[in-house]
């Protein structure tokens, strides 16, 4: 549990019935591949996941507009079966290049291909997130190489596909030997760090170091006064939904004791800290302070020590006034 922001340990859930499978489908036992050889299989080397047979004759038709609120109609004949996993676009989109180190934002509906059964959709919903490195082999397939705006279809081939997971979605005629056919929307790449315009802070604040990578590592502190409220600044200025109470929201952060500057946590070294935001999960200053500022924005925290541990704190958090930088990497 990270004690350097949460108040208490929350569980983030994702999108449901796919996570379900396709991460179950890494621990799964029988036919299923184990987490070792599913990560070695959409993989293969860290950046060279091989792309799908691109097939434009592949036989599903998706007719209705681009957009991961509006389920489209998706017609094909059962069954369908490949024996390589294949794609096809059916609109183009005009975004980045979707890499094999992604995490991709998608809207997907998802059928059987032995039945033509719906399976799961989450067009209406909350759009998928995933890592491609982390995912079933046939979905990380379909999705490299494809650019955020592209609507496709991906027909994944039984060998790369859920294995016994798909037993999940309770479908009759439904299994490991199964192809199964997604269509998706990219929505976007969740960015690694954030992305937007720069602000020139005022010369007071503490100073953010960086690294030769651009990470923030640590700050200069030329004024340690706590401040008599939370100071907000943005330094990167994002163009994603401003954060809302109850949002999930992943981001990146670096913390330090306002005195002298001393870093006591980052989540550069380990991973991104998803939780959500404003309903009492965080410190008081991050969940008054980020809610309003936008995904992708870069913002310098200044917290007194009422709106953080306090000036004594007993559960082995830093005390009085601390500062973070926190990149707001998503939210939904």
């Amino acid at each position: 549990m990270r004690t350097s922001v949460r108040r208490r340990t929350a569980v983030l859930s994702a999108s449901a019935a796919l996570a379900m499978t396709l991460l179950g489908a890494c621990a799964s036992e029988g036919d299923a591949p184990t987490e070792a050889e599913q990560s070695a299989s959409a993989t293969e080397s860290a950046n060279t996941i091989e792309p799908a047979v691109d097939d434009e004759k592949l036989a599903v038709t998706v007719t209705g507009e681009v957009n991961p609120t509006i389920e489209p109609t998706v017609d094909f004949t059962p069954p369908l079966t490949v024996t390589q996993t294949s794609r096809k676009i059916v609109a183009p989109g005009t975004g980045a290049e979707v890499t094999a180190t992604d995490e991709v934002e998608f809207a997907y509906v998802l059928y059987a291909g032995s039945t033509h059964d719906k399976l799961d959709s989450s067009y209406g919903k909350t759009n998928a997130r995933f890592t491609l490195a982390e995912i079933t082999k046939g979905l990380a397939r379909g999705f490299v190489g494809t650019k955020v705006g592209d609507r496709l279809v991906i027909a994944i081939a039984p060998a790369d596909g859920f294995g016994n997971s798909v037993s999940q979605f309770g479908k009759e005629n439904v299994d490991a030997s199964t192809t199964i056919v997604m269509v998706a929307d990219v929505v976007r790449v969740i960015p690694s760090m954030a992305e937007g315009t720069p602000v020139t802070p005022p010369a007071d604040l503490p100073v953010v170091t960086y690294d030769d990578k651009k990470v923030p590592t640590g700050f200069t502190v030329s004024n340690p006064t706590p401040p008599a409220d939370t100071i907000v600044q943005p330094l990167i200025q994002g163009t994603g939904a401003p954060l809302t109470p109850g949002m999930n929201v992943k981001m990146q952060y670096v913390g330090a004791t306002l005195a002298d500057g001393k870093v006591f946590q980052t989540s550069w070294t380990s991973q991104a800290f998803e939780t959500q935001i404003g309903v009492g999960k965080l410190i008081t200053g991050w969940d008054e302070g980020l809610i309003g500022q936008t995904v992708g924005s870069r913002v310098l925290l200044v917290i007194p020590a009422a709106k953080a541990y306090g000036d004594e704190p007993t559960g082995g958090q830093p005390a009085g006034a601390l500062i973070f930088v926190v990149d707001i990497l998503d939210g939904y």
